[in-house]
């Protein structure tokens, strides 16, 4: 008579579903050590991400409310002023 022993065959899937676990936890430190998650981020916090403008000045133009965003700055915008973004309310 052929005895199957069940127990040995789901202990391999176990062992392959922890496996997999770790590596996939490995990845993402990995990512985080390396900075590949500070590009992401970074686009993330940008003005044209929210679908908002830069302006300079302190006003955002009618229609529109400022967003806490990271824009680009230039030399002009340094002595003009603090760079907002500001995005459109859809009414």
């Amino acid at each position: 008579m052929i005895s199957l022993n069940n127990k040995s065959q789901s202990m391999s899937i176990n062992v392959i579903i922890v496996a997999v676990l770790a590596l996939i936890v490995l990845v993402v430190l990995a990512a985080i050590f390396t900075g590949r998650i500070k590009i992401f981020s970074e686009t993330l916090e940008s003005c044209s991400s929210k679908q908002g403008q830069c302006q300079t000045g302190l006003i955002c133009p009618e229609n529109s409310v400022k967003v806490k965003a990271k824009c680009p700055e230039t030399d002009e915008d340094k002595n003009q002023g603090k760079n907002m973004c500001c995005v459109q309310v859809i009414e």
